[in-house]
């Protein structure tokens, strides 16, 4: 044999051991499966989160009868189609109020990105890839979530990184990273390694078996407190928008909740378990990406950073605030249909110019070479754009949509929508300043294009740290442009107040309950809901 034929043969053996030994790393032994706890009491539940459930396709399955397990399920429980997702309508942020009762903007955290302003390094706070670690880290904690409040009894969730306190968390990131990308960059020849490449890469289906696996797995110790994500529909949708394929994924989900339940019944946990089905947020299909930082350069000259998408090799966010010295501003994308810009203060001393938010009249007066510029107005002229938000005082929020404007007023604890020229959000002149409260705004806009919009939008200005301007994209118009590390651009998204997106549907089935329907009912709702019936 020659020498190149030897060193052939070293590469194919030492890529081979390098497959088994992954293949190990993957299955190694986890110690929570043989670890004792206390046996549960009284009351439990089971979470099961949809990420990315469009509300129309699921309503359109289960009037075919292709959701027989979910059909048979709401027919018990208390139902609503119109959920009401947080806004930003982003994961791991959402699931916030579904385990503590409590609004999203008090988790002391903004979405899956956001700019901490008070740090002096690791200011994008990331919470995708490697990263995802630090979510749990940056919570606050003022307001106790339902694995703590578990006490010492068995808790498991599985593909959740807002998670904090549960005994026996399970990360299924390799295979969703595999399935998510299947037949894209890389991952696209994994599956075809000879005797080992579906072991290595899954595909959405096989995926979510093995999740549901684990969870009956776990389901058999009797968690307190049980939260499974299925998060194909979601990541199928980024990568190639919404198809047949989709459709499938929402039938595969049903059948496999349906094993679950069974499984609840023939262990006899039936008459003490509650089943929620929820959603994080709906999905918008995109054709078009645009690069919010490019345009701002060719029309102001001002250099905005975006940051990482996702962090492969690393989970630090270490990376210092003096990198940004020559930049103005940091524009932070979630769910690629929303963002939140930061701007710096030049007003202030180098390090203290990222610190502090600009107030309105700085924003619509802002340095940019050798002239002043009013940043919201000239956002309106960006095709994309769709809602420009920004706060003009502690008391007022604008709503901006092209040429039309609105402001939002705090009126004791309720709130009106003053419509000044147009009427960006489309609401009929019955809701013109007319001072509500948020259950209200809920119930009386829920077929509108922006459903319970108000309340939403002053629950994330008034948060703190919030960027200076909060902005949402046009129908089909994705914010981030060659952003996204295996394909470039997505072709489905996100994080807006648009109805398709903020809109989903809720199951709760409570055992000994009445059933029924609501017409509207938002994220926090559904978390005060589980808690009155575990009794916290």
């Amino acid at each position: 044999m020659s020498v190149s034929g030897n060193k052939k043969k070293k590469i194919v053996l030492t890529l081979l051991l390098g497959i088994v030994c992954f293949i190990i790393y993957l299955n190694r032994p986890d110690p929570e499966w043989t670890r004792e706890y206390p046996a549960t009491k009284g009351k439990t539940c089971t979470i099961f989160l949809i990420d990315g459930l469009s509300s129309e396709i699921f309503k359109e399955e289960l009037e075919a009868g292709h959701l027989p397990t979910l059909a048979k399920l709401i027919s018990k429980s208390m139902y609503t189609e119109n959920g009401n997702s947080s806004f930003p309508t982003m994961t791991g942020y959402g699931f916030f109020p579904f385990i503590t009762g409590a609004e999203a903007t008090e988790s002391g955290i903004l979405g899956l990105r956001w700019f901490d302003r008070n740090r002096s390094d690791g200011n994008l706070r990331n919470y995708v890839g490697r990263t995802n670690i630090h979510m749990n880290e940056d919570l606050s904690d003022s307001i106790k979530n339902f694995f703590e409040l578990s006490g010492n009894a068995y808790t498991a969730s599985i593909n959740t990184y807002m998670n904090r306190g549960v005994k026996h968390p399970i990360m299924t990131g390799w295979a969703h990273t595999t399935a998510k990308y299947e037949g894209k960059s890389l991952f696209k020849w994994l599956r075809l390694i000879p005797f080992y490449g579906e072991d290595i890469a899954k595909d959405h289906f096989e995926h979510e078996s093995e999740v549901l696996q684990m969870s009956l797995r776990q389901l058999r110790k009797n968690p307190k407190v049980h939260w499974v994500t299925f998060p194909s529909p979601d990541a199928y949708n980024h990568v190639f928008g919404t198809d047949v394929k989709y459709h499938q994924l929402i039938r595969h989900i049903d059948s496999l909740i349906g094993v679950y339940v069974n499984e609840v019944k023939s262990i006899g946990q039936e008459s003490d378990r509650m089943i929620a089905v929820v959603s994080d947020h709906g999905i918008s299909d995109v054709h078009e990406n645009i690069d919010f930082c490019k345009w701002m350069e060719e029309h102001t000259g001002l250099h905005i950073e975006r940051g990482k998408s996702v962090h492969v090799l690393s989970s630090a966010l270490d990376e210092p605030i003096e990198s940004l010295s020559k930049k103005d501003g940091y524009f932070v994308i979630n769910g690629n249909l929303t963002a939140y810009l930061y701007m710096k203060n030049n007003t202030f001393v180098a390090k203290e110019q990222w610190k502090y938010p600009l107030p309105a009249p700085m924003l619509k007066n802002y340095p940019a070479g050798n002239k002043m510029i009013n940043i919201p107005e000239l956002l309106t002229q960006m095709d994309g754009l769709e809602l420009i938000i920004y706060k003009e005082n502690p008391e007022e929020m604008v709503i901006l949509n092209g040429q039309e404007k609105a402001i939002v007023k705090r009126i004791d604890h309720r709130l009106s929508y003053h419509v000044i020229e147009g009427n960006p959000l489309n609401y009929p002149d019955s809701l013109r300043r007319i001072p509500l409260t948020s259950y209200q705004w809920l119930q009386r806009t829920t077929e509108t294009d922006f459903p319970n919009a108000i309340p939403r939008i002053w629950q994330l200005m008034s948060a703190k740290g919030i960027g200076d301007i909060v902005m949402t994209s046009r129908k089909g118009v994705d914010l981030a442009n060659d952003y996204e590390i295996f394909v470039g651009n997505y072709k489905g998204g996100h994080g807006g107040l648009r109805k398709e997106i903020i809109t989903v549907p809720y199951i709760l089935y409570r055992p000994g309950h009445v059933p029924g329907k609501m017409n509207a009912m938002n994220s926090a709702e559904v978390g005060r809901m589980i808690k009155e019936f575990l009794c916290f």
